[in-house]
């Protein structure tokens, strides 16, 4: 695997075939696909055959696709274009910021959570409405049950961020819109893939002229290599996951043997990868520092906040500690020498915290 984080950090490392095919497009500089010339031909193939690519994996109509970047957009995109045939979006306290950004300039209803992380569902939230529904958060790895909150808010539109998620959690057949982000399957950063599976529901709510759907300008060496990343993520996904559970579940024993320690989720329920905990009487900012002095690191704070490390609003929400948090990430190449290391680190750590 191509490094391009730190060995627990969230941000995903590129897939080592989508290097290659990256280092390649941008060697060679890509003509524009809608352009007359021999090589925009060329660079129209490619394009088509990666969109098919990326179709066949997430399994959805290549029609239904729409490239996105920077992938923050497609909040916007998904969400704002079936608010415009709707009147109130429901959404979740532990949605990204972005979701929250956009409840508020409209009617909205926040959907509480548990413990655990789930979304506790209002019935019957009203048919003309928009449901923003995170299939698995960014920063705990908590995944939801989708079709039993889809059945209680009862909504018509309903769109799906499986930015996190990715292909390792299959999407609920009953959605209009739907967000992908390239590195949830070790593609390169700065693209993601709306999805418009029901269009009789979406209206484009960006200006435009004669399209139904946003025609964006995508980099086709971001596109190509993120469907690379894809087609070879879509067969190593079984085998990633085992290991990383098998990790996860060592990590969380550990640490649940120290005192005041707070887990976000259940393995069982969470993605298999993503590990977030909390020491009480602890620092994030501080035990992250010292985590990193010893060779290891981590995040700390939101994930949609780190760069102030503000207390986590995803915490919050789920009402377990929200200081010193430390969020890991199991990556492929994640070996066991490391896992046993970053273990002594964190007992080490807390512990002088404490004393």
């Amino acid at each position: 695997m191509v490094r391009v984080t730190g060995n627990f950090q969230s941000e995903s490392p590129l897939h080592p075939k989508a290097f290659e095919v990256l280092s390649a497009a941008f060697e060679s500089g890509w003509a524009d696909p809608a352009k007359l010339s021999q090589a925009s031909t060329k660079a129209a193939q490619l394009r088509n055959n990666a969109l098919e690519t990326i179709g066949k994996a997430l399994a959805v109509s290549v029609d239904s696709i729409v490239p996105i970047s920077p992938t923050s957009l497609g909040y916007f995109l998904g969400i704002q274009g079936l608010l415009l045939n709707s009147s109130t979006l429901i959404h979740g306290a532990t949605d990204r910021k972005d979701v929250f950004a956009i409840a508020a300039k409209t009617p909205h209803q926040l959907l509480k959570s548990d413990l655990d992380g789930k979304l506790i569902a209002a019935e019957n939230a009203g048919r003309n409405s928009v449901l923003a529904l995170q299939i698995a958060n960014a920063e705990t790895g908590v995944i939801q049950k989708c079709d039993e909150i889809i059945a209680d808010v009862n909504s018509d539109h309903i769109f799906l961020d499986a930015t996190t998620s990715g292909i390792r959690v299959p999407l609920v057949d009953d959605f209009s819109t739907a967000l992908f982000d390239s590195r949830s399957w070790y593609g390169p950063s700065g693209i993601g893939f709306l999805i418009v599976k029901k269009p009789s529901q979406w209206s484009n709510p960006l200006p435009h002229l004669n399209a139904a759907h946003p025609n964006l300008d995508v980099s086709l060496p971001l596109l190509l290599a993120s469907a690379v990343a894809l087609e070879n993520f879509s067969a190593e996904v079984e085998d990633a996951s085992t290991e990383a559970r098998k990790f996860n579940e060592q990590l969380r024993s550990a640490f649940s043997q120290m005192a005041d320690v707070d887990i976000a989720g259940s393995l069982n329920s969470s993605m298999p990868h993503m590990l977030s905990a909390s020491f009480l009487n602890c620092n994030g900012e501080e035990l992250l520092r010292a985590i990193q002095n010893d060779g290891y690191s981590v995040d700390s704070g939101s994930a949609c906040t780190a760069d102030n490390l503000e207390p986590s609003h995803v915490l919050a929400a789920m009402g377990v500690l929200t200081h010193g948090n430390i969020r890991i990430t199991i990556h492929p190449d994640t070996t066991q020498v490391e896992i046993d290391g970053l273990i002594s680190s964190v007992t080490k750590n807390v512990n002088q915290q404490r004393s």
